[in-house]
């Protein structure tokens, strides 16, 4: 039985048809990953599409076939280049050897302004994107803002015969790689925190297989240490009483490790609490347990350990919660989990 308050009144869900909140939950979790796995291609052609439009426009531009030859042949040749550094950046990693390829993107775009015309300048939208998915802080923004800068003197080199092309080409190198840059930028956080989560997450199972290790080691190994120490001795001297000893301390060495065996593959429920705790702790959110004193904790409940397990699902899929405290009470008779997420204050 599971009890949510997320509010300061608890909602009972236990028992509750397919659409319950923490089924509901789940499957929201299971959609928003198949969703993931579309994310990266969808920004691959999200950030195709202001090349290919502005290559359409120079294409269709009336009288000047020489240019539209050159702006194909110069987006076939940065294109990939560009959609590399995008690639890396939704993982929220910076490409190998990105300096290399962000120094090719931009000898193509700044080659083929000759002959592409002026219609080519929007264009350098992708290499100031580029620069600021390749380049480290702060050189990023500052050389995304030299080819913003740059757009003027270029407008002026290209006889462009808008009125206000200075103006018009630095604005629009500077909206495109807006545009560009923050669901890029997004999406690569998004992945980033996942990765720090997934990280804190394994780090907890490591610290605790070092401490069931510890344990193993001061119990278990202790007393095989002594067992060997006293049959070396009984060996040596044919000593009857040693051998009993040593027949006795290898029983008892024996049920120890039988129960303390036996306590890892079912453990108790308490023990189970206070794996979730910690687990929600190391992935950032610091839990606290709230057991009530002499309430009798039914470690043989099924339904209650897989109450815990969907809750800490829940929380840890959630993203927004800061906080929580995880506790038991008495409802209708049973033993009932209650869960108080505390969120994130929205606005």
């Amino acid at each position: 039985m599971l009890v949510l308050a997320s509010r300061p009144a608890p909602i009972l869900i236990a028992d509750a048809p397919v659409a319950s909140q923490v089924v509901t939950t789940l499957e929201d979790h299971a959609r928003s990953r198949r969703l993931a796995r579309l994310a990266t291609p969808g920004a691959l052609v999200y950030s195709s599409v202001f090349p290919l439009v502005q290559l359409g426009l120079i294409v269709e531009y009336p009288g000047r076939a020489e240019d539209a030859r050159g702006a194909v042949l110069a987006t076939a040749a940065y294109l990939p280049l560009h959609l590399r550094h995008v690639r890396w950046a939704t993982e929220g990693r910076l490409p190998p050897h990105g300096m290399w390829t962000l120094a090719a993107l931009t000898a193509i775009v700044v080659a083929a302004l000759p002959s592409a015309g002026v219609n080519w300048l929007p264009v350098f939208a992708v290499v100031a994107l580029s620069a600021v998915l390749v380049l480290p802080w702060p050189w990023s923004l500052l050389t995304a803002g030299v080819v913003v800068v740059a757009q003027v003197p270029l407008a002026h080199a290209a006889s462009s015969p808008l009125p206000d092309a200075n103006t018009y080409y630095a604005f629009s190198v500077w909206w495109r790689a807006s545009a560009l840059f923050v669901p890029v930028w997004l999406l690569g956080a998004v992945r980033q925190r996942e990765r720090a989560r997934q990280a804190l997450a394994d780090d907890a199972v490591v610290r605790e297989r070092l401490r069931i290790d510890g344990e193993l080691r001061a119990t278990v190994g202790a007393a095989l240490d002594s067992i060997a120490g006293r049959g070396q001795r009984a060996a040596a001297d044919l000593d009857a009483g040693e051998l009993r000893a040593l027949v006795d301390e290898s029983r008892r060495a024996l049920a120890g490790a039988r129960q303390l065996i036996t306590r890892y593959q079912r453990p108790t429920l308490a023990a189970e609490l206070e794996a979730a705790a910690a687990l929600l702790t190391a992935a950032g959110i610091p839990t606290r347990l709230d057991l009530p004193p002499g309430l009798l904790l039914p470690d043989d409940d099924a339904e209650l350990r897989t109450d815990l397990r969907s809750a800490t699902t829940e929380i840890l899929t959630a993203g927004n919660t800061t906080s929580c405290t995880l506790g038991l009470q008495e409802v209708d008779g049973r033993v009932a989990l209650v869960v108080h997420p505390h969120e994130e204050a929205t606005t």
